[in-house]
């Protein structure tokens, strides 16, 4: 499977799939539930050293990083938090 970066241009489908994928997997992880070896050990040292997990997008050679508090993950839905992903690309999107 190709994995295409969301531009600018994205229709808003791809930009909210490219977000329910990231809310996916840190509530997977969240949940203890494995997740890709590339990611796992990285945000279990941020929830560790930070308890904050801070990851970057890049869209359209802008790149958004967020930074998302572990009990943020922990209290808020898969829905929710794809939902803040979303609304943080578009705000990117728009500048």
């Amino acid at each position: 499977m190709r994995k295409m970066m969301t531009t600018k241009h994205s229709p808003i489908s791809a930009i909210k799939r490219q977000a329910d994928k990231i809310a996916f997997m840190l509530k997977a992880f969240e949940r203890g539930e494995k997740i890709d070896d590339r990611f796992a050990e990285k945000i279990r040292e941020a929830r560790i050293k930070r308890g904050v997990l801070k990851f970057a997008i890049a869209m359209d050679g802008k790149t958004l990083i967020i930074d998302m508090p572990f009990d943020m993950i922990g209290r808020s839905s898969e829905v929710a938090i794809s939902e803040w992903i979303v609304k943080a690309m578009k705000e990117l999107r728009s500048q």
